[in-house]
């Protein structure tokens, strides 16, 4: 699980689309319910989704030094651009077609993370993937937007 998670950053950092095989779930859907609360090291996000398979799970969240939006962080490859990027592969989840919320945590555990998110707008991405390999990588679900960033 860990070196599925870490092939996907990479293929994200890299800004390599390729690394996904064709295919998601049409039923598939997810929207943030809550702003990003950010607490020491850690923060935590509501997702409110549904998904019908899925073997992984990735949330991310780039930021600029001052927490203003920047369409530069909506492209591929852009957490070298972002004053902080966080994420996390490590967060439970549930794809059962049904619908769930759940509360995510992100953090810099994880390799190449940086910064420090400030209270304004981050740009966040959550995928649910399932496949082993780069070339068995299917993207189920995928949602990107601006979220509100806040101290707890």
């Amino acid at each position: 699980m860990r070196l599925l998670g870490l092939m996907l950053v990479l293929a994200v950092v890299a800004g390599v689309p390729a690394a996904f095989a064709e295919g998601t779930d049409p039923n598939g859907k997810a929207t943030f319910v809550s702003s990003i609360q950010v607490s020491g090291k850690a923060a935590t996000l509501q997702v409110r989704y549904q998904c019908a398979s899925g073997q992984a799970v990735w949330v991310s969240a780039k930021e600029t030094k001052s927490g203003v939006s920047a369409a530069r962080l909506e492209k591929e490859g852009s957490s070298k651009a972002a004053g902080a990027w966080w994420d996390s592969h490590r967060n439970h989840f549930v794809c059962n077609g049904k619908p769930h919320t759940g509360t995510f945590t992100i953090d810099k555990v994880e390799p190449g993370k940086k910064g420090t998110l400030v209270p304004g707008t981050a740009w966040v991405q959550f995928c649910v993937t399932k496949g082993h390999t780069e070339k068995t990588t299917v993207l189920i679900l995928s949602k990107s937007a601006w979220v509100h960033v806040v101290a707890a």
